[in-house]
């Protein structure tokens, strides 16, 4: 069954990829943008869907955007969003460690800083209604605050909606990106159709000319 929580329906912007990129890869991401419902700007989409070359500064891979707090309320709010059912959730599949590297070397900085702002939107607004961080409410008090914000009602504004969906994004991108998302929730073929790789020539006939 589908794993994604059905607390907030997708969001249906589908930026286009600008770029010279591979036509395939473009069209891959293209494709997971559309099922997702991603709310990713052209350039980060455009970063992740370039070939990577392996960084030969290996402390960049240490560099990250949020501190251990922050990390554990992303890592609550993933499983919420796609929570553990038949198939495992967005904390076994990484998608908050995820996140943290991702924000700081493909997202730009005006996402980086609406990603933290959202974050401390949640905390001050369980501080506020509860005297507790999120992360010590009751699941229904937390379901009902994201719902809150999701709706922009009960002192969420349009800013902190479009902040979460922006977070949504971000926790789907990571889960259906991931080997669980892509083999367990996902069906997931490496070779569709198969693979022969021996033909007799009369089955294949002439071999096509290149165009000019």
């Amino acid at each position: 069954m589908n794993n994604a929580t059905q607390l907030i329906p997708s969001v249906a912007e589908h930026p286009d990829l600008p770029g010279e990129m591979d036509q395939s890869r473009r069209d891959a991401i293209k494709q997971l943008a559309l099922m997702c419902g991603l709310a990713l700007s052209a350039s980060s989409l455009s970063a992740l869907a370039a070939v990577v070359t392996p960084p030969t500064d290996m402390n960049r891979s240490t560099k990250t955007l949020l501190d251990k707090s922050q990390l554990a309320l992303v890592r609550e709010l993933g499983e919420i969003i796609i929570p553990t059912t038949d198939t495992p959730g967005a904390i076994a599949a990484g998608v908050h460690d995820f996140i943290n590297h991702y924000v700081v070397y493909c997202a730009s900085k005006e996402e980086q800083q609406g990603l933290l702002a959202t974050l401390k939107r949640i905390e001050d607004s369980a501080q506020a209604n509860a005297q507790k961080p999120f992360l010590l409410l009751s699941k229904e008090q937390q379901t009902d605050l994201l719902n809150n914000m999701e709706q922009a009602k009960n002192g969420f504004g349009q800013t902190d909606r479009n902040g979460f969906k922006q977070l949504k994004a971000l926790v789907l991108f990571g889960y259906y990106t991931s080997e669980i998302g892509a083999t367990q929730e996902l069906a997931y073929l490496a070779i569709p159709g198969g693979y022969k790789g021996n033909f007799k020539f009369k089955e294949i006939g002439k071999a096509w000319a290149l165009p000019q």
